[in-house]
């Protein structure tokens, strides 16, 4: 694994990901719903649902989920490199 492009192509992909969700929630909030109920079976998330989502939120949540995730990985490609020796 390279330390250096693993990282950055786990936390494109999230940042990604993330960017499609939030886009989702703002534009077909009740199908979003739907879809995240049929992943979580038995979890009611209409009691906690709040669809109203900016624009900034989800600029936010890419930024966060990039650097999160680019961290995250940076650090396990790390630990997988000392473990695989």
């Amino acid at each position: 694994m390279n330390e250096s492009k693993t990282p950055l192509a786990v936390a494109t992909f999230l940042a990604l990901a993330s960017l499609v969700c939030g886009l989702a929630i703002m534009l077909i909030p009740d199908l979003s719903l739907s879809l995240v109920k049929t992943w979580t079976h038995g979890i009611d998330y209409s009691t906690i649902w709040n669809p109203t989502v900016t624009f900034a939120d989800i600029i936010v949540g890419v930024i966060s989920a990039f650097i999160a995730s680019y961290i995250a990985t940076l650090v396990f490609v790390k630990i997988y490199k000392a473990i695989a020796k």
